[in-house]
């Protein structure tokens, strides 16, 4: 009977342990590396207009608190169930009263603070993908500056890339893939022989790399890779990423 009872103890104080952790996480959440739902993208029977849909019909899958400096920010992963289901991260003020930025894609892959600066203030990254061949990838980072959030810039890196091509190459219908590496940023983007189906890149690829400046990135390399580089590369990942705790 005491083993009983002493077994249901202490699964209650897991219990307990478990709903306090989930809460405390959710709203003290430092970073978010991959999707922490499995989330159904799959209903036939919705009517719902998510381009058009009000805030009722977004559902938050997770949120971050930034604070860059002295500014306490929301930043929301947020998902709609629709005819099309899609996906958004708003950066809003503490009170979600005001939007500052919104991204809104198919998936959102990616939303975290880290530090890509020698100094004390985190940036904010978020990840989104377009569904379909061309895997298209929008990466944004953003930070606060003299009281105000902003975007940081990113250089042309599409036409260097470009011109690394030989008459009979071209880069198909993908994008780049993302990566960190350290304090910096890295793209990669396959390079196929015209002609070659969409999934197999034979030429190789380019990588990219960019690093961070205060507000912008700047381009220190875009340089061709052999075939069995750019498989290293072909996923969006994070190498040895610095992340903010």
């Amino acid at each position: 009977m005491n083993r009983f009872v002493l077994k249901a103890g202490v699964g209650f104080c897991v219990g307990v342990g478990f709903a306090f952790g989930w809460l405390h996480e959710r709203e003290h959440s430092d970073h978010l590396s991959a999707k922490p739902l499995n989330i159904s993208r799959e209903n036939p029977a919705s009517d719902i207009d998510c381009e058009h849909a009000p805030q009722s019909d977004w559902f938050t899958v997770r949120g971050i608190f930034y604070e860059p400096n002295k500014t306490l920010y929301n930043a929301d992963w947020e998902y709609c169930n629709g005819d099309l289901p899609g996906e958004r991260v708003r950066i809003m003020d503490a009170n979600d009263q005001h939007v500052f930025f919104q991204f809104e894609n198919d998936e959102v892959l990616r939303l975290e603070k880290l530090r890509l600066l020698d100094n004390d203030a985190p940036q904010l990254l978020v990840l989104t993908e377009s569904t379909g061949t061309g895997d298209d990838i929008d990466w944004h980072v953003i930070s606060e500056s003299k009281g105000a959030l902003e975007e940081w810039k990113k250089p042309d890196y599409d036409g260097p890339a470009q011109k690394l091509l030989g008459s009979d190459e071209d880069f198909c219908c993908k994008d780049w893939n993302f990566h960190l590496e350290g304090n910096d940023v890295v793209l990669a983007r396959g390079i196929y022989r015209k002609g070659d189906g969409n999934c197999c890149p034979s030429r190789g690829g380019v990588l990219v790399r960019l690093q961070p400046t205060n507000g912008a990135f700047k381009l220190v390399s875009a340089a061709r890779i052999s075939k069995p580089e750019y498989d290293r590369w072909s996923w969006t990942l994070c190498s040895k990423c610095n992340l903010y705790y």
